[in-house]
């Protein structure tokens, strides 16, 4: 997942979402789920579009903004965080290698 470009996507969706372009804002959601092909990405897009249509009104919304951006890279960085693999354990060098032991 790039960051820089999920958060042009978010500015992008609230853009369109401002000018009432609800066919913009789906229409990018999907195009974006489908580029991007990431699960955290998509959940991001899903709460995205779910929390901008809970309030429906973009004054109430104007004031959230920051934390809504914010919010929305932080829950992507941490559903998109993937666990450590484990290093595999290395055994002792031979020491008689190529020489032949003596």
């Amino acid at each position: 997942m790039d960051t820089f470009t999920l958060i042009i996507a978010i500015i992008f969706i609230l853009l369109a979402f401002q000018f009432e372009q609800n066919w913009l804002v789906f229409g990018t959601v999907i195009l974006l789920i489908l580029s991007m092909r990431s699960f955290s990405v998509a959940i991001v897009l899903i709460v995205l579009v779910a929390v901008l249509f809970m309030f429906n009104n973009w004054n109430d919304i104007k004031m959230l903004l920051p934390l809504i951006l914010f919010g929305l890279v932080i829950l992507a960085i941490i559903i998109g965080m993937k666990p450590q693999p484990q290093q595999p354990e290395y055994y002792a060098p031979d020491l008689g290698g190529m020489m032949g032991e003596m």
